[in-house]
């Protein structure tokens, strides 16, 4: 148990120390892989076939902030769409903007969301994003859930029914493509459903005062989310999916739990009932220590001048003591 907790803090303490670094590399790291998704789904246009073009991208996405990286992959997006269909392309970004002017008047700040959820949709992993918004956003980010679910859908509708719209003499219209691939699909709403009530889940178990909230948070969020999709597949007969939608869940699972393994560290074992008052209110507060591993007490042997029978003396020090009389050493 000590070895996953040491290890834990060093990735927190490297983390911390190249903040910057390991932030750039980790959005380029991102963007490279959203446009390689956006290019295997997606890739109608001739002009981004360049295989050096998404690298070139993924480099800048690395040196922009949160809403640009976002912009950058709607419109990179939208070339993609509009090479297939300008229609098609016109109604993605409608959808965006209408997700965007909802997340401003209800404050959704995790914007990555609204791209991520339709790129995570192609590895069938989409749930991963509202378990993230729900663990450290508020309730807000259910319009940046709900949003990025409806575009999600909407762009397997397209891919679905990208060779009829590619066919010249296919008359399938966008309007056809919203009624039949979207709004007459039960399984649309399924997905919708299991997005929000997997975001709500997790985010009302996630802020409850009960011993391991996020344990308990990741998994209910989990199975709950699973029982709808599942009841889903099988009242529209399409058991056919029901491995790949195990599989994801097993990802997304794997995914909260490292979640909670990195950011949260609380010991339960040792929480205390704290009560106080002012002149106008009593206040009851639970305090739950982080688990914290001591440094490590090293005995160091100090050669002495002076008493020839007392050559060296004993000291203890902390490692932060040991460098300290390190340094007044060398001094």
């Amino acid at each position: 148990m000590n070895f996953f907790i040491r290890m834990r803090d060093n990735i927190r303490k490297f983390i911390s120390n190249n903040d910057v670094l390991i932030s750039r590399i980790f959005k380029g790291l991102m963007a490279y892989l959203c446009l390689l998704i956006i290019n295997t789904n997606f890739g109608y246009s001739e002009v981004l076939a360049n295989n050096w073009i998404p690298i070139v991208v993924a480099v800048l996405c690395a040196f922009v902030p949160e809403s640009a990286f976002a912009l950058v992959m709607i419109i990179y997006l939208f070339i993609q769409l509009a090479s297939l269909s300008t229609e098609v392309a016109f109604v993605a970004i409608a959808l965006y903007v209408i997700t965007y002017v909802l997340c401003g008047i209800y404050r959704g700040q995790f914007y990555y969301s609204v791209v991520g959820i339709p790129v995570a949709y192609q590895l069938h992993i989409p749930f991963a994003l509202p378990l993230q918004s729900a663990l450290f956003g508020g309730a807000s980010e259910v319009t940046t859930v709900l949003g990025g679910s409806v575009i999600a859908y909407y762009l397997k509708s397209v891919k679905e029914h990208a060779s009829q719209l590619m066919d010249a003499q296919d008359s399938v219209s966008v309007s056809d493509l919203l009624m039949s691939g979207m709004l007459a699909n039960t399984m649309f709403y399924v997905f919708l459903t299991a997005m929000v009530v997997m975001f709500l889940v997790v985010y009302i178990i996630r802020c409850a005062d009960i011993v391991h909230a996020w344990l308990i948070a990741i998994f209910s969020g989990v199975l709950a989310e699973f029982i709808i999709m599942l009841a889903g597949y099988l009242m529209l007969n399409r058991s056919s999916q029901i491995p790949w939608l195990i599989v994801g869940n097993l990802i997304v699972l794997g995914i909260g739990l490292t979640t909670n393994y990195l950011f949260k560290d609380l010991d339960y074992s040792r929480s205390e009932k704290v009560q106080f008052e002012d002149d106008e209110y009593y206040y009851y507060v639970t305090a739950v220590p982080k688990i914290r591993i001591e440094s490590e007490v090293k005995e160091i042997k100090k050669i002495t001048e002076g008493n020839p029978s007392s050559r060296y003396s004993k000291m203890d020090f902390s490692d932060e003591e040991e460098n300290e009389q390190k340094g007044s050493d060398k001094g």
